[in-house]
């Protein structure tokens, strides 16, 4: 998708007078190839047809670049790069940044922040895809920048930074290196004064890190919702990480206490701590906090013997049931009469009738009040905490209509939201003509399906 054209031009109109047009700056982030990188425009957007002004060191401001990951990188692991404009004596700021290996154009892949503060772009001028510039686009350059709404947010005096996320090549590429052009104007309200722009460069060299054999790694889309293998998962939502040396030998589990660091090991979702469920080498399951923002989001887990980050969708759903062996669904039928196996007599434990996956469950049947478990089933009324236990009776809504299909038939719940943290629960009476044995069970809201595979038992 092509973006607008982002000069602006205004007319000055007096009587008896021709009209002449006034070029302003670049609100919208500027075209491709500004940052002063090797091949772009050297002077960035002091040249003619940007902004106009004039270029370091005639003033005193910067600009700079900070990597989470100091000056090393680990292939394929994600950063949060942060440029940073200073300049005192103007009130709005912006920039244009890429990133080279000698020889070659984009190292590694480059991301918007979730605050839309920060776009991609490709040679055209085009917006980048998710998964990067494709040669078709003039080359695979590309630049991350300012949008409106960053130079917008930045009029406050003496700096402004713009935070996005950077992901190394999957092998290491040598010393990879960051320009950047900082552009610091008069305002940050339309149109941009180009009078008195003022444009500062930097670069930040990176080289990798050595390997280390114990460093925790994340496999590559091994963030996915508990039982799935979607990478959306939702704020709020329980969800599962695999890789190696995630945690300590063994398994470590929580205490109820929703601790955000156990056996060592940390998560941060988009920068915020996660609670952590369980730990182990090579899973761990986690909270992720609650959060407004959308988009790709980096996700950091953080061990003794170093870090590890990849990037995840944050969405408004993300939905998956809980199930017991890898297929049958996490539920249970209420016993109002005591005659249930568990929760002295409260309950039966949804499965095949007898002791096959371990331990006593029973096959629904129509008339069986059941409660079914998941996570990811979208926002509830009134939205609730994320790290902290639910208060006695404390519980929200489920707000997005959900349609439950069992054996492919419509079914619906009497209720759905959620009842413990992050954790949904759907309330139904089974209805007759289902069919028998394990049946298919699926849940979908706002147009997204829970994983293919589960079942529910039914006699």
């Amino acid at each position: 998708m092509r973006r607008d054209k982002k000069v602006f031009l205004r007319f000055l109109l007096a009587a008896g007078a021709i009209a002449t047009p006034i070029v302003y700056g670049y609100e919208f982030g500027p075209p491709p190839g500004y940052s002063g990188a090797p091949g772009d425009n050297a002077s960035g957007c002091a040249a003619n047809g940007c902004h106009g002004g004039a270029i370091s060191p005639k003033f005193t401001g910067s600009v700079s670049i900070t990597a989470s990951g100091g000056t090393n990188y680990i292939p394929g692991q994600a950063q949060t790069i942060t440029v940073t404009v200073t300049d005192s004596a103007q009130k709005g700021y912006g920039f244009e940044m890429t990133a080279k290996a000698t020889g070659t154009n984009s190292a590694g892949l480059l991301t918007a922040g979730s605050d839309g503060y920060t776009q991609v772009i490709c040679a055209d001028g085009s917006v980048s895809p998710a998964a990067g510039c494709p040669a078709s686009r003039g080359s695979t350059q590309q630049w991350v920048e300012h949008t409106l709404a960053g130079w917008e947010s930045s009029g406050t005096p003496p700096s402004h930074s713009f935070k996005f996320t950077w992901t190394p090549p999957a092998t290491a590429s040598g010393t990879i290196t960051f320009y950047a052009a900082g552009n610091a104007v008069a305002n940050a309200a339309p149109p941009a004064n180009d009078k008195g722009a003022h444009t500062y460069f930097t670069n930040l060299a990176l080289t990798p890190a050595a390997a280390n054999p114990n460093a925790p790694a994340i496999t590559p889309g091994g963030i996915n919702p508990l039982y799935s293998t979607a990478t959306t998962i939702q704020p709020g939502a329980w969800a599962q990480m695999y890789g190696t040396n995630l945690g300590p030998t063994g398994t470590t589990l929580w205490k109820g206490d929703f601790a955000t660091t156990l056996g060592g090991t940390s998560v941060t979702v988009n920068g915020k701590p996660a609670s952590l469920y369980f730990v182990s080498p090579t899973q761990l399951n986690f909270q992720a906090p609650n959060d407004t923002a959308t988009g790709s989001v980096p996700v950091v887990v953080t061990t003794p013997n170093g870090t590890a980050s990849a990037i995840v969708t944050l969405g408004a759903v993300a939905p998956s049931f809980l199930v017991l062996d890898g297929k049958h669904v996490t539920g249970i039928i209420l016993r109002s009469d005591g005659s249930g196996a568990y929760g002295g007599g409260s309950y039966d434990i949804i499965g095949p009738t007898g002791n096959s996956l371990g331990y006593a469950t029973v096959a629904a049947k129509a008339g069986d009040s059941v409660e079914l478990f998941g996570v990811g089933f979208g926002p509830t009324n009134p939205a609730l905490p994320s790290g902290q236990a639910l208060a006695a009776g404390q519980y929200g809504t489920a707000t997005l209509p959900l349609t439950l299909l069992i054996n492919n038939q419509n079914v619906i719940p009497s209720f759905a939201g959620v009842t413990q943290a992050g954790l949904y629960q759907i309330n139904l009476t089974i209805p007759g003509g289902l069919g028998t044995g394990d049946v298919s069970l699926a849940g979908t809201v706002a147009g997204t399906q829970t994983p293919a595979g589960v079942v529910i038992s039914l006699q």
